[in-house]
């Protein structure tokens, strides 16, 4: 997920770029994966920790684009669909995997703490127990994983593609009313309530803490350097 990436997926989802259109289905260029996440590789150390908080808010922006859609978004997921990928495809209204799919959200193993935002979303998705297994495992999850913890909404048939049963979700919207789908799915969103206003500045001031820390510098080095990080707690 380049910044060109993101600024451009937010733009997609505006109301003048959607158009007539019924529906809209993300998923990675080819057929081969979703996406690893957020772009690290050009970016030189001392400058990785303002350039990760600079992202996020370009991934931010980008996701809540995605929530608010004029019409439903379906995630075609194929391959891996790690970190901030992971989190747009939250923000789509529902989620067709490849059993082949890898999904997972290494923030932790990389010393990140995750924005309030991103977390409200997988909340809102999976619960909590589900979403602090997760996101403080790191662990790495099969689609059949992601579908018992309701990461995943539906695996694409075994001899078949997620771009195929996406599209056949994407026909089904799209042969219901545009009206009603749009009232329906404005009422489901009011539905899920925002974080108290403590709940911001409490996250805020942890997640300043992380950023500032020994293991937060620690973590992105090792993953730099393709190494284990040697995290202290400091």
């Amino acid at each position: 997920l380049t910044p060109a990436i993101l600024d451009d997926l937010a733009r997609a989802c505006s109301t003048a770029e959607v158009g007539d259109a019924r529906a809209i289905i993300l998923s990675g260029a080819g057929e081969r994966h979703f996406s690893s996440g957020v772009d690290l590789s050009p970016v030189e150390p001392d400058d990785l920790p303002a350039y990760m908080q600079r992202e996020e808010g370009r991934l931010g922006t980008a996701a809540a684009a995605l929530e608010a859609s004029p019409v439903p978004v379906i995630a075609s997921i194929d391959g891996a669909a790690f970190g901030g990928a992971l989190e747009l495809a939250a923000a789509c209204d529902w989620r067709v995997a490849s059993r082949t799919a890898r999904l997972g959200m290494p923030a932790g193993r990389i010393g990140v703490a995750y924005s309030l935002a991103g977390l409200r979303r997988f909340v809102s998705l999976m619960g909590p127990a589900r979403a602090r297994r997760l996101f403080l495992s790191a662990a790495t999850l099969t689609a059949e994983d992601g579908l018992t913890l309701g990461l995943v909404d539906e695996l694409a048939p075994p001899d078949g593609s997620a771009r195929d049963a996406a599209r056949a979700a994407a026909d089904g919207v799209a042969a219901c009313s545009p009206a009603a789908v749009a009232a329906m799915r404005s009422a489901i969103a009011a539905l899920v309530p925002d974080p108290p206003d403590h709940a911001e500045k409490e996250a805020a001031a942890a997640r300043a803490a992380v950023f500032a820390s020994q293991d937060f510098r620690e973590g992105l080095a090792a993953f730099r350097d393709k190494r284990t990080a040697e995290f202290t707690g400091d």
